[in-house]
């Protein structure tokens, strides 16, 4: 198996950021948020920002078969 290295500049970004890099919509993120698909930190209160969580996200892609 061959072995896979992903640099990740930081662990956590926000979600306007995170659909910048990833170019996906926000209708697209929210879906997939709220299926569980994207990990993200949890909010201290309703109002606070959205994070997600790369190292835990790139985990995931590495982890799916090709």
């Amino acid at each position: 198996m061959a072995s896979i290295q992903i640099a990740i500049d930081t662990p956590y970004v926000t979600k306007r950021e995170f659909l910048r890099r990833t170019g996906m919509t926000s209708s697209t993120f929210d879906n997939l948020r709220n299926a569980g698909r994207i990990p993200v930190m949890e909010k201290p209160s309703a109002k606070s920002t959205v994070l997600v969580n790369l190292y835990k996200w790139a985990e995931q892609a590495a982890m799916q078969q090709v």
